[in-house]
């Protein structure tokens, strides 16, 4: 079996916007938007979204995920992983999961001006992506890969 490619951790552990598809009902990709938490220990993405959001209406029909980590500066750098996510029961307002994606994404503090959002006053689960397929490249370090875990 494969290992996780861990050349790309320093990339995925830096704040960052990410895109996360799934499959929808009839079969075109619903992509959106999200900020997320890699954990290099396991190689896991956690975020949060909505209890009832269509990401977890299309989870629920097809657990199959992906999720695209890039930026826009040249020389450019991507991870795409596929994976298996699994989502939690629904957590109430889950301010404790929120807390911590809002201050490690935006800064240290800013959850006290988030807090009265009314995202994060949504009912919410927590979604956390096991990779299988790894995709990377970095422009800047002129390496790439892709690897199939598991």
């Amino acid at each position: 079996m494969a290992e996780r490619p861990k050349e790309m951790d320093e990339f995925l552990i830096a704040p960052r916007m990410a895109r996360i598809a799934t499959m929808s009902a009839n079969n075109t990709s619903h992509v959106v938007p999200v900020v997320y938490i890699f954990d290099p220990e396991d190689g896991t993405f956690r975020l949060s979204t909505g209890a009832e959001s269509v990401t977890v209406r299309n989870l629920k029909r097809n657990p199959s995920m992906t999720i695209c980590v890039d930026d826009d500066e040249f020389p450019f750098r991507a991870v795409m992983v596929e994976g298996e996510p699994h989502v939690t029961e629904p957590l109430g307002t889950d301010h404790e999961g929120l807390k911590r994606l809002i201050d490690h994404f935006y800064r240290p503090g800013m959850w006290e001006e988030w807090v009265n959002m009314p995202s994060a006053q949504k009912i919410r689960v927590r979604v956390t992506l096991t990779p299988r397929r790894w995709k990377w490249w970095d422009q800047r370090r002129k390496i790439n890969g892709s690897v199939r875990i598991g």
